[in-house]
């Protein structure tokens, strides 16, 4: 197991100073030991950046905002949030065909952070039925029917779908902890998933193992108040009595000491649960923490985080790994003031070009 090491910023700076330097290498070994020779000397080539750029989505539209995706298993449709510019608070959901473009609302009232279940019945992923909260609770909408609002879950949002679809982790707000509940019903069945020394948000249901819920969170015995930019992602494992609950990576402090290399929020398993993606302000040059980058990590937390998008793209949230822990499609990014939702392809494949050049140390 290796750490983050004293100063994350300076040292996640040193690993991607030797991914380069490996890519420059490996290219340079092509032409070593020849003999020179008359020949001119060719243009260099410009280094390969270390972060894939993102390719948007949708077209430019300074009218909306559009951010936190969810795709549906086919890859083919996306929901997500959209408000007009000027009335950032009137957030709806949408829905876009990505083969088209077209764009259409998916309801017609306030609503936020939908999540869609993929079925995986048969042995194919199929898409399920998709819940999404707003103020009055959480709400589900079966393919091809229409919102239902599930009875008890006021005060219920950011629900998450357990591989069964029959399901959901949820934030339960005031009392800040995450709770199981019954995706027909409503009915609490399990509160809190993790534990009382913790204020627990924003869940993740591991879709091959369910019994680990990852969540933003933050060790509470020592503080009076929520903090979202103090937040690690933890995970709840429910395979133990009592629960195993610990934060995602395995050298972040269980305890009230804060360390600012492991913050962490708004993380989302891969569907084959081996990786996990997160955002982080951790590494970006910004003193009022208010510039993220998204990283991605082993499922076991074992070695260090990886950054995969440049903290010039700020605002760059809301990670989703949509394929079986290959690609990631995030929202959020700030694009000469608009927000756009972005695509970012192969972010495993980021983690494997690391372990293989050395860039990164292995568990």
């Amino acid at each position: 197991m290796h750490s983050t090491q004293p100063g994350m910023c300076t040292r996640m700076k040193q690993i991607f100073v030797l991914l380069l330097a490996s890519g420059s290498f490996c290219f340079a070994q092509q032409h070593h030991g020849m003999p020179r020779d008359s020949r001119p000397t060719p243009t260099p080539r410009p280094p390969p950046s270390r972060f894939v750029e993102p390719n948007f989505l949708l077209p430019a539209n300074p009218d909306v905002s559009d951010y936190r995706p969810v795709l549906n298993a086919e890859g083919t449709m996306v929901i997500f949030e959209r408000n007009p510019t000027a009335t950032p608070t009137d957030v709806k959901l949408y829905i876009a065909d990505l083969s088209t473009g077209n764009v259409q609302r998916f309801v017609n009232f306030a609503s936020a952070r939908a999540d869609w279940c993929w079925n995986r019945s048969g042995g194919q992923l199929t898409s399920g039925p998709v819940a999404f909260s707003n103020d009055q609770g959480v709400y589900r909408v079966d393919p091809g029917g229409q919102p239902v609002l599930l009875p008890n879950t006021a005060g219920m949002i950011y629900p998450s779908w357990y591989p069964n679809c029959q399901h959901l982790a949820v934030d339960v707000t005031g009392a800040q902890v995450t709770a199981e509940i019954d995706a027909t019903t409503g009915q609490v069945i399990i509160s809190p998933l993790a534990n009382e020394t913790v204020w627990a948000g924003f869940a993740s249901v591991n879709q091959t193992n369910p019994n680990l819920i990852s969540f933003a969170g933050q060790f509470n015995a020592e503080s009076n108040y929520y903090n979202q930019d103090l937040n690690y992602t933890w995970v709840t494992d429910r395979s133990t009595t009592p629960p195993t609950v610990a934060p995602m990576d395995r050298n972040a402090p269980r305890g009230a000491a804060f360390l600012q290399k492991f913050q962490a929020r708004a993380g989302w398993w891969s569907p084959d649960g081996k990786w996990f993606a997160f955002e982080s302000n951790r590494i970006c040059n910004d003193i009022s923490g208010n510039t993220y980058a998204i990283f991605i990590q082993d499922a076991a937390g074992a070695r260090p985080a990886i950054q995969v998008s440049d903290c010039t793209w700020n605002m760059l949230k809301h990670p989703r790994l949509y394929r079986p822990g290959e690609d990631v499609r995030e929202s959020g990014c700030a694009d000469g003031g608009m927000t756009r939702l972005c695509d970012r392809v192969d972010a495993q494949a980021q983690y494997r070009s690391c372990d293989r050049s050395g860039r990164a140390p292995a568990s």
